[in-house]
């Protein structure tokens, strides 16, 4: 419980801390890319509070692989957007986790706000890669209020402890 505190810790100052997207790294491989990053600073305390008392949480994300020139600009070669999403279910006592890939259950928050905050991707190309081009990665995430209930979108709406959206992050790949 002191570690949640500790995690969940309210910054002093007067502004929430903006939510920010780190450790961007990946490699490109075929047609494919794999990018994996994390998400920080994304749950202030009354997220997780609101969390725990049964809310849905979700967040859109969009990543895009770019093949980086020199002296001219940069051509997206690939994008995905995805949702992540989770809840606490207070019957059956366990968080309910949706990576896209259906719901899992999660025992305790730290799993949840961990399978909420990182991530590991695969973006398809439009072509094959060219080897030992440069490519990078740049990935933007924000909370997805389309999902919240009417009341709480207007409540949220004027809080800016639920402000959560990152700038464009970027990060390079590898192309082996």
């Amino acid at each position: 419980m002191i570690f949640l505190g500790v995690l969940v810790a309210p910054d002093l100052s007067a502004a929430a801390p903006k939510a920010d997207i780190a450790n961007i790294r990946g490699q490109a491989k075929g047609r494919e890319a794999r990018v994996s990053f994390t998400l920080r600073k994304a749950f202030s305390p009354e997220m997780v509070e609101a969390l725990k008392s049964g809310i849905e949480i979700s967040f859109k994300t969009v990543v895009r692989v770019e093949r980086v020139h020199r002296n001219w600009f940069d051509a997206t070669v690939g994008e995905v957007t995805f949702s992540r999403s989770v809840r606490y279910d207070s019957l059956s006592r366990v968080y309910l986790l949706n990576r896209g890939k259906g719901e899992e259950l999660v025992p305790d928050i730290f799993a949840a706000l961990s399978g909420m905050t990182q991530y590991e991707v695969v973006v398809p190309l439009d072509f094959e890669i060219e080897r030992g081009k440069r490519y990078r990665a740049r990935v933007r995430t924000r909370l997805d209020k389309v999902g919240l209930s009417e009341p709480l979108r207007s409540i949220f709406f004027f809080s800016s402890l639920w402000d959560v959206e990152t700038d464009w992050e970027k990060g390079d790949i590898s192309a082996p």
